[in-house]
């Protein structure tokens, strides 16, 4: 559970597909500043099923804070991450675990092959590398959908983008055996002031046999940062290193 907030990120109703078989969605622009997202995320996988209420502070591509509550506003824990550092608290249960958000480490501690640059980035809505670095699968084309791939030694990412106005319906990374890894599906967004910005995300991690539902219910940008976003973990709690 730790690293999948880490991923404060995802939502919807999905099953674990083969490349060809994304579902449609709705449209979606990139949006690139600091902003406030405020609503709820339920975790089903194996030895976690936990609903709470979330908010969460991202500023560009720096740093981001995430607090999650349950009823009566009572917190439950917080996350802070940069791409340099990152540290959970579990409040409830007194513990907390600190590292460095890589993909390599990410993947070792919670089977999300994601950094914490790749979890903002599509949190957004945004592909993950530079579109003339994605190949286009022409076989795949139907439905005025556009898939890209991107090639690397041990994963292979896909991108399913609206054709007619750049948006990215759906995620998928499969390892090099073809099998599927994590699925992520933007299902509705929000259209604020000329930007817009996804609402509803499911995401399938196959290494822990579950789903992660995100729903955003509230979307503030710009907002002011007031005082830094990481936090000190009090002396008597049990931290663990994930390396």
């Amino acid at each position: 559970m730790v690293v999948l907030f880490l991923g404060l990120i995802f939502a919807f109703n999905l099953y674990c597909q083969e490349a060809g078989d994304f579902q449609d969605s709705t449209r979606v622009v990139n949006w690139n500043n600091f902003f406030e997202a405020k609503g709820k995320i339920n975790i089903v996988m194996t030895g976690v099923n936990l609903s709470a209420q979330f908010v969460a502070r991202v500023v560009g591509e720096d740093s981001a804070t995430i607090s999650f509550y349950g009823p009566m506003g009572v917190i439950l824990g917080k996350v802070f991450s940069n791409n340099d550092f990152f540290i959970y608290y579990d409040v409830f249960n007194n513990w907390a675990v600190v590292g460095r958000p890589t993909r390599e480490k990410i993947f070792k501690a919670s089977g999300i092959p994601l950094s914490f640059l790749d979890f903002i980035r599509l949190f957004k809505g945004e592909l993950l590398f530079p579109r003339d670095s994605l190949i286009l699968r022409n076989e795949i084309q139907q439905e005025n959908r556009k898939l890209f791939a991107y090639f690397s030694e041990s994963f292979v990412d896909f991108f399913l983008v609206s054709s007619n106005d750049e948006i990215l319906l759906q995620y998928q990374k499969k390892n090099s055996e073809g099998k599927i890894v994590l699925n992520l599906i933007y299902k509705d967004y929000f259209e604020i002031d000329s930007a817009i910005f996804p609402k509803k995300y499911y995401l399938q991690v196959s290494e822990r046999q579950g789903y992660v539902e995100i729903e955003v219910e509230n979307l503030k940008f710009a907002f002011e940062p007031t005082k830094p976003f990481s936090f000190e973990i009090p002396k008597s709690v049990e931290v663990f290193v994930f390396d």
